[in-house]
């Protein structure tokens, strides 16, 4: 009985099978007359260096920007500067995205990102190149390791492994010299580019160099921050507006022009692979290199919004985001300064009731945690009588208003009254049950305290 793909890789890394012999060099096709030994004309042409060794060869792409170079309005010694001050913010986005094995980040920050032959993932998608950016010399250095030939994969797994603990050549040193292990940043890395890369080091049997570091994925904080800005001026945004061509734009002002478009840069590859077009990759090596400096980008103001606190935010889905970031890391008090702030935002634009009433809704929700229930009963009030405000928030404001109003404030009446709205809303079964049993309980306490109050009074005659 023939076994399936999938069971005889299963026990080929188990040990039941031997590995396959890593493959020969392979002949380069007849479409492609320079073949492995004029690879130094792609080089050329995309403006690299070809690194060559047993395993096979791969064309490596260093590209420095400086400091004085702008990304967008934003120059690139800004984001630099904010990466490197940004150690505390690090850790409360660690805190809020923990993952499976939490760890501390730092901030020697490596950012990466991968181009492949497909989006889909699986066993036939390959990474024909892999980009990396790291801080040097206030700049960033983006070094890019390209596949030449599918033939070459197991050279361009050793070199970046290569890449990632070398000396003076590596993207970030020597692990063991430093006092903490850099943090990988990629934008839906967790889902995407790190399972994809490591299928291809389990295929060849390699040990997977990002085992051990901390993952920071930005995809998630960004949504938390910015997915859904209709305040935002620029194109109308959809369930795409977390997209890096997206962020970059409304972040940083930085508008691509002439950019490959991502359906297109498979076919590219396979261009370049069956023909040798290398020009037919110089758009897809500069594609990687803006998503690198861009993703360094949307990652500096994160870190500055969680550095500089709510003031720093300009729009109320913005401050609201910032809040949401802050409550799951553990920073109640932070959360609670900036969703008054994204209500304050709110109330000032005249727009978005929705977010004001999101915001309205955690802050009373810290007040009641931190045991201050006035405080909290006053952010029920006001979402209570919020224009636009969902009949659920309303229904729930007054549900904890009438709780606030019958054991704290002692004022029954008032406590009654909010039930009855309860139940005028129309609520479903569970919820009109509970308002219930809280109103005869309401009506039980009035009138005892009624009788009390008919038995106070002083006895007259006729």
């Amino acid at each position: 009985m023939s076994l399936s793909l999938s069971d005889r890789l299963r026990q080929v890394l188990s040990g039941a099978l031997p590995a396959a012999a890593p493959a020969e060099r392979a002949r380069p096709e007849e479409g492609c007359s320079d073949g492995v030994n004029h690879l130094s004309h792609f080089a050329e042409v995309l403006g690299g260096t070809v690194v060559d060794s047993a395993a096979g060869a791969v064309l490596v792409v260093d590209r420095f920007y400086a400091a004085d170079r702008r990304h967008g309005r934003i120059a690139v010694g800004e984001i630099v500067e904010t990466l490197e001050n940004g150690v505390g913010a690090l850790q409360v986005l660690a805190r809020a995205w923990p993952g499976r094995e939490p760890r501390a980040y730092s901030t020697r920050l490596c950012f990466f990102d991968l181009e492949t032959t497909g989006l889909a993932g699986g066993a036939g998608t390959q990474a024909f190149l892999v980009g990396c950016a790291v801080i040097e010399d206030g700049g960033l250095r983006v070094r890019q390791f390209l596949l030449p030939g599918f033939e070459h994969e197991r050279a361009l797994l050793h070199e970046i492994g290569k890449a990632m603990t070398a000396g003076d050549r590596g993207v970030i040193g020597p692990v063991e010299d430093r006092p903490a292990l850099p943090t990988l940043v990629t934008f839906n890395g967790r889902s995407f580019d790190l399972p994809l890369i490591e299928t291809r080091y389990l295929f060849h049997r390699l040990s997977f160099p990002f085992s051990q570091l901390p993952h920071l994925d930005m995809l998630h904080p960004s949504r938390r921050l910015w997915k859904q800005r209709p305040t935002i001026a620029g194109p109308a945004l959809d369930e795409d507006s977390c997209k890096l061509s997206v962020l970059e734009r409304h972040l940083g002002g930085y508008h691509r022009i002439g950019d490959v478009p991502g359906f297109e840069i498979p076919s590219r590859y396979y261009r370049f692979v069956r023909g040798g077009d290398a020009f037919a990759l110089e758009a897809v090596l500069e594609h990687n290199r803006i998503d690198l400096i861009s993703l360094a980008l949307v990652t500096a103001r994160a870190l500055a919004l969680i550095t500089v606190g709510p003031r720093a935010t300009t729009q109320p889905r913005e401050a609201l985001g910032l809040g949401r970031v802050f409550e799951d890391s553990g920073a109640e008090e932070n959360a609670e300064a900036s969703y008054a702030h994204a209500a304050a935002l709110s109330r000032r634009i005249g727009h978005e009731p929705e977010v004001r009433a999101e915001a309205l809704r955690r802050l009373a929700l810290i007040r009641r945690r931190a045991g201050r229930p006035g405080d909290a009963a006053a952010a029920w009030q006001e979402l209570v009588y919020l224009p636009g405000c969902s009949s659920v928030f309303r229904r729930e404001a007054r549900e904890a208003l009438a709780i606030h109003h019958e054991h704290r404030v002692r004022d029954l009446h008032r406590a009654k009254s909010l039930v009855m709205d309860v139940l005028a809303e129309g609520a479903g079964p569970r919820v009109r049950a509970a308002a219930e049993y809280r109103l005869r309980r309401l009506e039980r306490k009035l009138s005892v305290t009624a009788e009390q109050a008919t038995a106070a009074l002083p006895f007259t005659h006729s």
